[in-house]
């Protein structure tokens, strides 16, 4: 008597397609970024994208961390990517970082050093990047501190952003809790509860305290 011949369920098959392609997708992800270096690690800066975003040797891109540089066509675009040009490219550098290393796009998240040069805070300091915190920052830490300094000595010397003029409000609401600085009209706050909120008298004066301007609207 000839023996019924076993087939696989069609979900079997399906499964093992899955699995396979996971493992795949997952394998080009880890190849597209690179492996992750330790704290230390010394990298070259390959290629400049603009005033906060960069290339290394090896195809990572750096996210600097805790600024936000302007946007091309914005003023002071061309200074910003100029100055970080000069300072680090073909450069070796270290970089040092917070609570991850990587954002959502895989980029590396640091602190940037060209020797002994803080370059995050050479920014700020020159007028050519605001403080760009989020709630993950640790205000404590040195260089968070140091680029809070940093800002604040730019506003008192209006150079860079800080020459700009920008049409005043009576007022300058923040949502405690938040790092960014709104117009008392802006759509981002949405309602405010007594007690939730804080204001100050000039944009200057909460930029002061490590905030930085809301990108909706741009107080």
């Amino acid at each position: 008597m000839k023996r019924l011949r076993q087939t696989r369920p069609w979900w079997t098959s399906a499964l093992l397609i899955i699995v396979l392609a996971t493992l795949i997708l997952v394998f080009r992800l880890v190849e597209d970024i690179g492996p992750d270096r330790g704290l230390g690690d010394r990298f070259v800066v390959s290629r400049i994208l603009d005033g906060d975003t960069m290339e290394l040797q090896g195809g990572d891109r750096l996210r600097l961390l805790a600024l936000d540089t302007p946007e091309k066509g914005e003023a002071f675009y061309n200074e910003a990517t100029e100055l970080v040009a000069r300072l680090s490219m073909n450069r070796t550098a270290r970089i040092e970082y917070a609570h991850k290393r990587r954002d959502k796009y895989g980029r590396l998240l640091g602190y940037l050093y060209i020797d002994t040069l803080f370059i995050n805070k050479m920014l700020i300091d020159s007028g050519l990047g605001y403080v760009y915190l989020f709630s993950d920052n640790d205000l404590k830490s040195d260089q968070v501190r140091l680029m809070i300094e940093a800002q604040r000595s730019a506003i008192k010397r209006k150079v860079g952003l800080w020459s700009l003029t920008h049409a005043p409000e009576e007022r300058y609401i923040n949502k405690i809790g938040s790092f960014r600085l709104h117009r008392p009209n802006c759509r981002s706050l949405g309602k405010l509860v007594e007690g939730k909120y804080q204001t100050f008298k000039t944009r200057e004066e909460g930029l002061a305290t490590g905030l930085s301007p809301c990108r909706n609207c741009k107080p």
